[in-house]
């Protein structure tokens, strides 16, 4: 089994770079897919592009990875981190969802180291949490990554899909799609 290969229909596979906008540095923006394999010890390899903002001996070498929606996991650089947890946190504690979503979100985090490999180490809970057994789909989703069972994100793409162009439609202003 090959690792790292882009996703059929992906063009290229993954690529990460860093945007700037108006009001200053964007920060990293993940872009695409790819299928990795899971060792035994539930271990994947970060695609290469995905491990460049690591470089920065600052930032050390490290991912934060939480509950998703939709069954899967989410990565996250430590300013990305530091975003989210900084929303998460000004959500009212009078507030009965917020406090709930909250539970979820920081008790399910977890910090994860990227070893020299480049290879991150999946916590079980985690790996239950979004079914990933033997593969695992690595996709780019703007400032994070999501991690998915290849099964849930087959069906997460096939409903997606389905909705696209009328989310195209309401994301860009009703402009011609």
């Amino acid at each position: 089994r090959r690792l790292g290969r882009p996703l059929s229909g992906q063009p290229g596979g993954s690529k990460m770079f860093s945007a700037s906008g108006v009001s200053g540095d964007r920060g990293s923006v993940f872009l695409g897919t790819y299928r990795h394999a899971v060792d035994d010890k539930g271990r994947f390899s970060v695609p290469r592009k995905f491990l460049e903002p690591l470089q920065d001996a600052s930032r050390g070498r490290l991912f934060f990875g939480t509950r998703g929606f939709d069954q899967c996991l989410f990565l996250f650089l430590r300013e990305d981190w530091d975003r989210a947890a900084l929303e998460v946190r000004q959500a009212s504690l009078g507030d009965e969802e917020a406090r709930s979503f909250s539970r979820q979100f920081f008790s399910m985090a977890r910090e994860l180291a990227v070893d020299k490999p480049g290879r991150i180490l999946l916590p079980r809970e985690h790996r239950e949490l979004a079914h990933i057994e033997n593969e695992v789909i690595i996709a780019g989703v703007d400032d994070r990554i999501e991690l998915w069972s290849p099964r849930l994100w087959e069906d997460e793409t096939k409903r997606s899909l389905e909705r696209y162009k009328t989310q195209a439609k309401a994301i860009f202003n009703n402009r011609e799609t």
